[in-house]
């Protein structure tokens, strides 16, 4: 039978708790293995002298120690309680019928020392205490008299007697003292092995983000020259394509075609606006920014656009918020989330929510949820990766969730999406806030 504590060894460092019980365990399987070295003679003895009480406790004792031996998973507390029990009773019973005082005062004694090894710090004190209550009733209730008060039998006994119990109780109190130190070196070994199990953990994600950082970085580079040559490419298409479609009679064939070709330009005019406000982002002009009128005008926006079967609404937690932000990059962000939410549902339908809260006095959450498809924890670890996406090329650039995680940690707030297939997706977004009626807002 595999010893739970050992095949804990592999995961986590053991308590105390643990290494009393591998010790028990050892105990017990020493005791099934030893027991008849002290049972044998002990029966002898008591059959010899007709003590047939004694013999059936011996024998209820050792097979009471066999069961506790090949029980490992019966509760700690049954088994450590036991073989205390069991050493204190060879102790009470062994004295008054085979006249052995020696022998009880090894057992007493020994019950103390077993019991701090197995038991708490006050019941080791309980059983010391006991032990010598118990001491003082043999010596009186003993069926071999020691000797007259006095004598230099009685005083030997007494010396004896004393001797036990000043080792008993030293080494009792010692194992308490040693115990308790270990299993406070112990805790503490965890906590800092903990601390540092935390500090790689976030080593390594400093070492993640500042890869990420220097991927952005040179993805930006790359992506400004190449958007400023688009840019010229485009302006004159745009511009031509207009000048060329005026001079046409509208609705003419020719026209139509002028006018896919205007729509192709400038949605390329617009891809190079967002590569380049994602690789050099502005410096925003920022103010106190009402949450619920931007909420408000995204969901206007996007109520005409809905798919079939999807409908908008935004629920706001009371009292109003603001924010400290550029407008538009708020407008930017949630429309994103919002054109996102309302993607994922575009075969399933269901409800789009806007929800603003405030997650603390200082703190607001803006929460953009859906009933759509959902993501597996493979897409949603790389969702905000730029240039990644699940949608077609006429559907997406991959660049949204990127630029609204960077407006977001620009504004100190933080985005998190959590989602699981066919239950949905939530974008959360935190951001610094303060009530509307703030003074600061004159």
């Amino acid at each position: 039978m595999t010893d739970p504590t050992i095949a804990a060894e592999g995961t986590a460092p053991l308590g105390l708790p643990d290494w009393r019980r591998r010790i028990l365990d050892r105990t017990l399987v020493a005791g099934a293995l030893l027991g008849p070295l002290a049972y044998v003679p002990s029966v002898w003895l008591s059959v010899r002298e007709h003590l047939w009480g004694l013999v059936a406790l011996d024998t209820l004792l050792y097979g009471w120690v066999l069961l506790l031996a090949l029980k490992p998973r019966w509760p700690y507390s049954l088994r450590a309680s036991s073989v205390v029990a069991m050493v204190l009773l060879m102790a009470l019973v062994l004295g008054p019928t085979t006249g052995l005082r020696e022998t009880a005062l090894i057992w007493l004694e020994f019950a103390s020392i077993v019991a701090a090894l197995f038991l708490s710090r006050r019941s080791a004190y309980a059983v010391f205490g006991a032990g010598l209550l118990a001491l003082v009733v043999l010596t009186v209730f003993m069926k071999s008299a020691i000797a007259p008060l006095g004598s230099p039998a009685w005083m030997g006994w007494v010396v004896t007697a004393c001797s036990a119990v000043v080792l008993g109780g030293t080494l009792t109190l010692a194992l308490t003292v040693l115990l308790r130190g270990l299993e406070d070196t112990n805790l503490s070994l965890m906590h800092k092995a903990e601390e540092h199990r935390q500090a790689e953990a976030a080593l390594q994600r400093l070492e993640a983000e500042l890869r990420r950082s220097q991927s952005l970085e040179v993805l930006g580079t790359l992506a400004s020259g190449i958007t400023h040559d688009l840019k010229n490419i485009l302006h004159p298409i745009l511009v031509l394509t207009e000048l060329a479609q005026d001079e046409l009679a509208p609705g003419s064939h020719a026209h139509q075609l002028l006018g896919d070709v205007l729509v192709a330009a400038e949605r390329g005019n617009d891809l190079t606006q967002r590569i380049l406000a994602f690789s050099r982002p502005r410096t925003a002009l920022r103010h106190l920014v009402p949450v619920e009128t931007i909420l408000d005008e995204v969901s206007r926006l996007l109520r005409p656009t809905l798919p079939p079967g999807v409908r908008v609404r935004v629920l706001v937690d009371p009292p109003m918020a603001r924010v400290e932000a550029d407008s538009i990059e708020l407008h930017q962000v949630l429309l994103n989330l919002g054109t996102n939410a309302a993607h994922a549902m575009r075969t399933t339908g269901g409800e789009l929510l806007f929800r603003l809260r405030w997650a603390s006095p200082d703190q607001i959450a803006i929460q953009v949820l859906d009933e759509g498809i959902g993501m597996d924890a493979e897409t949603l670890a790389r969702a905000c990766e730029p240039l990644f996406t699940t949608k077609s090329e006429q559907e997406g650039t991959g660049l949204g969730l990127a630029m609204s995680l960077r407006i977001v940690e620009g504004l100190g707030g933080t985005l998190v999406l959590s989602s699981s297939p066919g239950k949905g997706t939530v974008a959360e977004i935190r951001l610094p806030a303060v009530l509307q009626e703030d003074p600061h807002q004159a």
